[in-house]
C-alpha cells in the first residue's frame, strides 16, 4: 500500500469515527518546542515536514517524511546555538533534481539588535547529509538578511532574500532601503555574484515563488514606493538563462501604510494556470483576495474576495496532483476567536464550495505563526503551530 492509499484508508476510518464533521483528518502533533513548519514533497512524492525544534544550547532545523499514518524519524539539517526563530521569517527546505537539496535558517548577529544573517546548506544525497553553513551575502553590515526563497534548477539553486545592509549606519532608518537580492549557488562550485533585483522593497513580508512548466519561476514580494504604497510586485526568473524580468504589480491595491504589515502573498500552479492569494487592507478594509493567470498570460485577471468575516491574512496555497487548488488563511469568527479557514477549486478554477471551510481553531498570536500547505496525490496537507500550552507543530489532511 503506497502512502496516498494509506492516507485515504485512514481518512475513511476517521470520517466514520467523527461522523464526517471534521474537515481535517488524521491530525498529528510533533513534540513540544517545535514550530515554524514548512510542507513540501520529496523527489519521490512523499510529503515532508520541515520545522525548528529547541534543543540544548540552541535550535535544530530538521525534517520528517510521511509514513502513511504518521511522521518518521527526524532528519537533522543543521543546528545553531544562535539560530533565530521568528514567526514570519522562517527557514526553508527545497529539493532539487538528481539528489540535490537546499536549506537555510537565520543566525543572530550579536553586534546589533535585529541583525542576522542567512546560513545556507546543501545536500547531494537527497537530504541525508548536509554541508557546512555558507552565507549567500558577502557584506559585513550589521543588518537583517532574511525572508529567503529557494529556486532550484538543474545546475544549482538561486536564493532570493531581503537585504537590509542600507540600514547599517543610515541617518534616517525610516528612509533606508530594503533590497531584494539574489545569488546563485552552483552545483559544481560556490556562490556566484549577488544581484540586486529591486532596490527598495517592503522590509519584512515573506516572499513566494512558483515554478512554471517552462522551468522558470514567478517570484512575488511586497514592494514599497516612495509614497509608501505596499502592493505586490512580480519577477519572472529563469535560472537556466540567468535572466530576471519585472512583470509589474499583481494588482493595484493602493495600500498606503508607513510600516511593513508582515503579510506575504502565496502562489500555486497546476499544468494550466496559477493561483495568487494575498492580503490587503487598502482603504482600511482588510481583505483576502485571489486572482487567476493562465500560464500563457503575463497578467492576472480581476481579483475576487475569499473572506467572509474579517481576515488577518497569513496565507498558504497548494495544488494537488489532480490539479485542484487549495488556499488557507486566518479569519475571525462570530465568537471573537480566529480560525484557519480554506477554499478549494477544481483544476479549471471553479469553486468546490461556495463559502470558506472552517478547518481548525487558531491563534492570532505571533507564536501561532503562518500555516503551511502542500498538495497530495488527492487533497492537501495543512500544518500550523499550536502555541499553547507549549508551542508544537500540528498537521492534518484536507479532502
Amino acid at each position: 500500500m503506497n502512502w496516498c492509499n494509506a492516507i485515504f484508508v485512514w481518512a475513511l476510518l476517521l470520517v466514520g469515527c467523527s461522523g464526517g464533521s471534521n474537515p481535517l483528518l488524521h491530525l498529528n502533533s510533533l513534540p513540544d518546542q517545535t514550530q515554524v513548519p514548512q510542507l513540501l514533497r520529496s523527489p519521490d512524492g512523499v510529503p515532508a515536514l520541515a520545522y525548528v525544534e529547541a534543543i540544548d544550547n540552541g535550535h535544530q532545523f530538521a525534517y520528517r517524511l510521511w509514513q502513511g499514518t504518521g511522521w518518521g524519524e527526524a532528519i537533522a539539517i543543521g543546528t545553531d546555538t544562535a539560530m533565530l526563530v521568528n514567526w514570519a521569517d522562517r527557514p526553508q527546505l527545497a529539493f532539487g533534481p538528481a539528489g540535490s537539496a537546499y536549506a537555510h535558517w537565520l543566525t543572530l548577529d550579536d553586534r546589533g539588535d535585529f541583525a542576522y544573517s542567512i546560513s545556507a546548506t546543501r545536500s547531494a544525497d537527497g537530504g541525508q547529509t548536509w554541508s557546512a553553513p555558507s552565507r549567500p551575502h558577502g557584506d559585513t553590515a550589521v543588518a537583517e538578511h532574511g525572508f529567503a526563497q529557494w529556486l532550484p534548477y538543474d545546475d544549482g539553486a538561486q536564493l532570493v532574500w531581503l537585504d537590509g545592509r542600507d540600514f547599517d549606519g543610515h541617518p534616517d532608518p525610516s528612509r533606508a532601503r530594503m533590497e531584494v537580492r539574489m545569488n546563485d549557488w552552483l552545483a559544481d562550485g560556490g556562490w556566484s555574484a549577488e544581484t540586486v533585483l529591486d532596490s527598495s522593497a517592503c522590509t519584512c513580508c515573506p516572499m513566494t515563488a512558483v515554478q512554471t512548466p517552462t522551468g522558470a519561476y514567478e517570484l512575488m514580494y511586497r514592494d514599497r514606493t516612495p509614497d509608501e504604497i505596499r502592493d505586490f510586485s512580480r519577477l519572472h526568473i529563469d535560472p537556466v538563462a540567468g535572466s530576471s524580468e519585472a512583470r509589474g504589480p499583481l494588482h493595484d491595491d493602493g495600500w498606503q501604510i508607513a510600516a511593513c504589515p508582515v503579510n506575504g502573498a502565496s502562489l500555486a500552479a497546476n499544468a494550466d494556470r496559477v493561483l495568487a492569494v494575498w492580503y490587503t487592507a487598502a482603504g482600511d478594509g482588510p481583505q483576502v483576495l485571489a486572482a487567476w493567470r493562465a500560464h500563457e498570460d503575463t497578467q492576472y485577471g480581476d481579483p475576487f474576495a475569499l473572506h467572509t468575516n474579517a481576515p488577518l491574512g497569513r496565507i498558504a496555497t497548494a495544488a494537488d496532483d489532480e490539479g485542484r487548488f487549495y488556499a488557507v488563511w486566518l479569519q475571525t469568527n462570530e465568537t471573537g476567536g480566529v480560525d484557519w479557514v480554506g477554499m478549494r477549486w477544481d483544476a479549471a478554477g471553479k469553486r468546490l464550495t461556495e463559502e470558506p471551510e472552517v478547518l481548525v481553531a487558531a491563534s492570532e498570536r505571533r507564536a501561532g505563526g503562518f500555516p503551511a500547505l502542500v498538495g497530495l496525490e488527492e487533497g492537501a496537507m495543512l500544518s500550523w503551530t499550536n502555541p499553547s500550552p507549549e508551542p508544537h507543530v500540528m498537521t492534518g489532511i484536507w479532502y
